[in-house]
This record gives C-alpha cells, structure tokens and sequence, in this order.
C-alpha cells in the first residue's frame, strides 16, 4: 500500500527504528532520538490513539477531495515535514548529534522550509509534490538505506519537477494518492481499535475506491486554469 500524508509524520519513528526506510544509512547517528520519540507514542492510552487517529483520517480525507484547492496549506505543512526531517538528519550526520542540537536543526529547518512553501508559489508546489512522491516511493520500493532513499529522491524531483509544469493533475494525483492511502489507513487502524478487522480484509480495494474518488471529485470540482 502507498504510504501516507499524515499518518506518515506519526509513523515516522517507528518506521525508521522498524523498517530502516526513508533516511540513508549515513543519518543513523539519530536513530536513539527518534527511538525515543517512537516509544513514547507507543506507550500513548489507546483512548488517545483513537482520537489522534480520527484527526488524522479527517484531515486524510480533507487532502484527498480537495487537495488542489487547500494546497496552500498543504504545501506549509509539507514543507514544515521535509525541513524538519532536513534538519535534524543534517545535526545528527554533520553536527554533534546531541538531542537539543537535532532538535534545534529540526525546528530551524521546519519554520524556513514553511515559510518558503508557504510564500513563494512555485518552491511550495515543489516542495509540496516532492515530498508526497517521496513517502510514496519510499513505501513501496524493495530496497532500504542509501538505495532507497536516493530512488525516492529522484522520484521527488522528477514529480516535483513535473508540477511545475503540469500542476493541478500532478497536484491533484499526488493528493489523492497519498492522502486517500492515508485515509483508508486511519480506517484498518479504527477498525482494529473497535473489534472491526473486516475492515483490514478490503484494505488495498478501499485505498484504490477512495483514491479513484479523490482524482475524480477534484477534477470535477476544480478549474483547469493551471
């Protein structure tokens, strides 16, 4: 299954503890800060987790029918993402990797990259593609470490670069691949939280109704100015 928008940035410890993917093998030198973020979120009431979970589906959902139109926002948030996750690998491979310098890096790159995605058009469009071609390729490439992690940087480019020339189908494609991914996600984890595993059995039909639905609402409810 594709990889998510949302759901991504609270899997993110875990992930990188679990499967090793998304980052190259040179930004190891982080992984004690991120395993500790992962563990505590692991131990967050289950009361809790439901509730994160429904915020993430409701916003899952609000990116995958109208992500042209909040694609503003999403490009802020997106950024946000990929210059926090910039910064804190920058501290941990080339800096002394202690927790309050990644965390310092982390949050200078976030504020920068949001700002830039949020201000200036067409780096936001970038920035915005890029990091949801990203997730995606780096969730469904069988490789890990610096393999995978280049592949999906170039995945990135090439799509991000792509939007700048075609962009509401790039943008409205990418949404609804990720965030209805991300969505059909949240639903198996709800599912699961109430004693409803059907749910994970439709799992791959419900994540391709749901991004099919999203492609189509969006190019019905938008212009095709861009």
């Amino acid at each position: 299954m594709f990889s998510d928008f949302v759901t991504f940035i609270t899997d993110l410890p875990g992930q990188l503890m679990h499967t090793g993917t998304f980052l190259p093998d040179s930004f190891e030198s982080g992984a004690e800060h991120l395993q500790t973020i992962g563990s505590y979120i692991d131990g967050i009431d289950t009361t809790y987790k439901i509730i994160g979970t429904a915020i993430t589906l409701i916003i899952a959902l609000l990116g995958c029918f109208f992500g042209f139109k909040l694609s503003k926002l999403f490009m802020s948030l997106t950024g946000l993402l990929v210059g926090a996750i910039a910064g804190g690998g920058i501290a941990s491979a080339f800096l002394d990797g202690s927790t309050a310098m990644t965390a310092g890096c982390a949050l200078v790159g976030a504020i920068i990259l949001s700002i830039l995605a949020y201000r200036i058009y067409q780096a936001g469009i970038f920035v915005l593609c890029f990091g949801l071609s990203f997730m995606a390729a780096a969730s469904i490439l069988p490789f890990t470490g610096d393999i995978q992690f280049f592949l999906s940087v170039v995945v990135g480019f090439v799509v991000g670069s792509l939007a700048l020339k075609f962009i509401r189908p790039v943008i409205i494609i990418t949404s609804a691949v990720v965030c209805g991914s991300s969505a059909a996600g949240c639903l198996t984890v709800l599912g699961q939280y109430m004693d409803m595993d059907m749910l994970s059995s439709y799992s791959l039909l419900l994540t391709a109704g749901l991004i099919i639905l999203g492609i189509l609402v969006q190019f019905l409810t938008t212009g095709g100015k861009h």
